[in-house]
């Protein structure tokens, strides 16, 4: 009896001793860097600090957000596969998440004032994290967007904020599908766009359906 247990133990002792080198095996992995392109539309919510009033309060304005997919993703990708050769990625979903500033354009404006959220309101830095859910598994996407010169406030009868500016953003991709061009976020929200007795305040805002982000 003592010889059986002492069997089942050494069975347990080395296939837990496998799990833990193939665990590491694939937690040290490197996943491929995808090119291409990807569109994915997306649903999700945010929120601001200092929230949006009518009369304002602060300057910078700070905003955080995530998004995971809806409808799913249109993409045209490819990966590096083991032969070194490129093989094509199908993109079913993402999760996004994006965190950073925005600011007025001019001095002396209140950044999460309603009237200049709407018309003045561009990108101090806001960095956006997208993790792909694909086959093969590819890496995730890293955006820094910097400056701007134009505001990325826009739409009616609801807000929608539009990374990057129209003209004067700069940005810098890591990993998959790094940007060569506008890499685009759009969010469609919940934020009446007319600024008017009893408008807001928005701490949390919605990230509605119509929403989208597409790289490169």
């Amino acid at each position: 009896m003592n010889r059986k247990w002492i069997a089942v133990s050494a069975a347990l002792v080395v296939s837990a001793s496998l799990f833990v080198a193939i665990d590491a095996g694939l937690a040290g992995a490197v996943t491929p860097a995808a090119t291409g392109s990807v569109v994915c539309n997306v649903t999700g919510k945010g929120s601001f600090s200092p929230g949006l009033t009518l009369a304002g309060s602060a300057t910078p304005l700070h905003i955080s957000f995530g998004a995971v997919t809806t409808s799913g993703c249109f993409s045209a990708a490819v990966a590096p596969n083991s032969a070194g050769s490129l093989s094509p990625v199908t993109i079913t979903g993402v999760s996004v998440t994006g965190a950073g500033t925005m600011v007025p354009l001019g001095t002396g404006l209140l950044a999460n004032k309603c009237a200049v959220f709407k018309a003045s309101d561009t990108i101090g830095v806001i960095k956006v994290h997208y993790n792909w859910i694909s086959v093969p598994a590819i890496a995730p996407t890293t955006v820094t967007y910097t400056g701007g010169t134009a505001h990325i406030v826009s739409g009616t009868p609801l807000d929608k904020i539009v990374l990057p500016a129209t003209s004067g953003t700069s940005w810098v991709g890591t990993g998959s599908f790094t940007p060569s061009v506008h890499p685009l976020v759009g969010l469609k929200t919940n934020i009446a766009s007319t600024c008017a007795a009893g408008w807001g305040p928005y701490v949390p805002f919605t990230i509605n359906a119509g929403s989208l982000i597409a790289l490169p």
